[in-house]
């Protein structure tokens, strides 16, 4: 399966070829002048002392281009940026014993797939809370769409002020919330004072597995395809913190094999439909991007260096 994901780079590779070898060559636009009078040509357009030529700036590019956002859908379902889809998220949160009368917390909610799922299950009223401004308006927009936005509302959070209502939700859901930021006691302390007493949390991060000094270019590459500065810790100093912050941790599971199966079947089916109908280049290139993120990720796990775990916490 994973010769399968890296097939994806070499079925680009030749559909950028063959797109090359279609395009004409560019044609004579002048012809070449004799040395004599390019020199005198050149020094007719010399600019005046003091000038400064224009500089070309190039528009920023989305971060979210509706090409990325295609794949995304199509690879883990319509607002998932991840494995596992609705099944994974009900199985996270099934232990929450949800219903309709229940309001819930999710941290990192993404594109809002996970809090859409959660409602739809179950008839609770979700709010969504996502870093990313960007992918927060883009959540918006498809619980709006899909007619959902009053059960399952999706807003941005500022990591570094983050404003959740005090004692207000039954019960929160965090997922992968907390590995880009530094500062993860405002984060999970904001978590923590957004549920009621008694209430229940279900937390799944990223955290540093057996780190070797050789594993730092490896975690360096896998940054550059995530598009974020990890800041990892490990799973004991996760679980101190959370306890600190007014949680009784009452499970704590590694959960990191589930991930990369639930990885590999995402892909296995994805590849599949490749074959079928080979994508367009401009498509092409961002399922390209995707699986080495997603590489690059996997590899790491199967070297033991990043693992997937989950907490069950009450209030206290």
């Amino acid at each position: 399966m994973f010769k399968a994901m890296a097939s994806v780079r070499t079925w680009f590779g030749r559909s950028e070829a063959r797109q090359r070898q279609n395009v004409p060559s560019a044609p004579a636009l002048f012809a070449p002048l004799p040395e004599a009078a390019s020199l005198a040509r050149k020094a007719d357009r010399s600019p005046a002392p003091g000038y400064a030529a224009p500089v070309a700036v190039e528009a920023p590019q989305p971060r979210w281009p509706e090409t990325k956002l295609r794949v995304l859908a199509g690879l883990w379902g319509e607002g998932f940026l991840g494995p596992g889809g609705p099944a994974e998220v009900l199985a996270l949160a099934k232990p929450l014993g949800l219903n309709g009368s229940h309001s819930v917390l999710q941290l990192g909610a993404g594109l809002g797939g996970a809090a859409r799922a959660l409602a739809a299950e179950w008839g609770c009223y979700v709010t969504g809370y996502e870093c990313d401004g960007d992918l927060a308006a883009l959540g918006a927009a498809l619980s709006a769409k899909l007619k959902i936005e009053r059960k399952a509302e999706i807003r941005p959070l500022d990591p570094t002020a983050p404003a959740i209502r005090q004692n207000y939700f039954h019960h929160a859901l965090a997922l992968e919330a907390l590995w880009r930021h530094a500062d993860k006691t405002r984060l999970i302390a904001a978590l923590v004072d957004g549920v009621r007493a008694s209430g229940q949390l279900v937390l799944t991060d990223l955290v540093l597995g057996d780190v070797t000094p050789h594993a730092s270019a490896a975690f360096s590459a896998w940054a550059v395809c995530e598009g974020a500065e990890p800041h990892l810790a490990g799973e004991r100093a996760l679980t101190a913190l959370m306890t600190r912050q007014g949680l009784d941790v009452r499970i704590v599971e590694d959960i990191t094999g589930r991930h990369m199966r639930q990885t590999l079947s995402a892909w296995q089916s994805f590849v599949q439909e490749l074959a079928r109908d080979r994508p367009a280049p401009a498509y092409a290139a961002r399922i390209v991007e995707e699986a080495e993120r997603c590489l690059r990720r996997l590899n790491l796990m199967r070297a033991g260096h990043l693992r997937l775990v989950r907490w069950h916490a009450i209030r206290r």
